[in-house]
């Protein structure tokens, strides 16, 4: 049996487990995907950790994507002009790193029609995630992208007074379940866009989108980015490439689930 995980700090609300777990029931295998909660003061034994219980892989989520870009053999270019890891992982006795969410986000785009060349694009947040988001946006043409982020923890997000554009991303956690009221984004401002991005997934429609769709804007939530990085994640792992047949079942059977679990759960 193969051992791979999520390390995080706070994990309660992971569907990680779920998507992997539905990968490996598809493919017929019988591995393991467990949650990894480690504090900040023993992060720097992960490795070592890895390596002593045979765990081969690990997905990265905050606050650790940045931690370990300086300590590993090899890191994909993505991951590299990104600036942060979401995958770290094992392959002969040496440590890999990569971004899956940079397939994830740009697999999202394209699955939701969302063309973002010669676009005014707003990314709201600074983390780990815009900068996958800001590689991939590049990538596929856009230019004029502008970032608003709080410069300190106790500040609020300075927004222009007459704030216009195409596209608005949120990349930061602020609406995610259990905090399902808070919304960085006002109304007056969200009006003067046409598409809605949110990476959160639960819950799959958060104050932000809901407030988006109602002044008529399109919206898109994070769990296509969330499926996608997942199976990109698994496809590395097991160094394969899913046929697109197989891929659409596997998705189809992820959404499923997952919406059984937000209705199981209350969300």
């Amino acid at each position: 049996m193969r051992k791979f995980g999520l390390l995080g700090k706070k994990l309660s609300h992971s569907l990680s487990p779920l998507l992997h777990k539905t990968f490996f029931e598809d493919i017929g295998l019988k591995d393991e995907y467990k949650l990894y909660e480690v504090d900040e003061t023993e992060i720097d034994n992960f490795k070592n950790y890895m390596l002593e219980n045979s765990i081969e892989g690990v997905n990265i989520t905050v606050p650790y994507k940045k931690t370990f870009l300086d300590k590993l053999d090899s890191i994909s270019d993505e991951a590299k002009a990104i600036g942060a890891i979401n995958l770290l992982y094992i392959k002969d006795n040496k440590f890999y790193g990569d971004n899956t969410d940079y397939y994830g986000f740009k697999y999202t785009l394209i699955k939701n029609d969302v063309d973002v060349k010669n676009k005014k694009i707003a990314i709201i947040g600074k983390g780990g995630a815009s900068a996958s988001v800001h590689k991939v946006l590049k990538d596929m043409g856009a230019e004029d992208i502008t970032f608003y982020f709080r410069k300190d923890k106790l500040s609020e997000i300075e927004f222009p007074e007459n704030m216009v554009g195409d596209i608005i991303i949120n990349t930061t956690p602020v609406g995610m379940y259990p905090n399902i009221q808070d919304n960085l984004v006002s109304e007056k401002i969200l009006k003067n866009f046409k598409i809605a991005i949110d990476l959160i997934y639960n819950p799959l429609e958060t104050k932000f989108l809901k407030i988006a769709r109602e002044n008529g804007l399109k919206t898109v939530n994070g769990l296509d980015m969330l499926i996608e990085q997942a199976l990109k994640t698994d496809e590395i792992l097991y160094d394969i490439v899913l046929s697109n047949q197989l891929r659409e079942k596997i998705i189809k059977k992820i959404i499923k689930r997952v919406k059984e679990f937000y209705e199981d759960n209350g969300n």
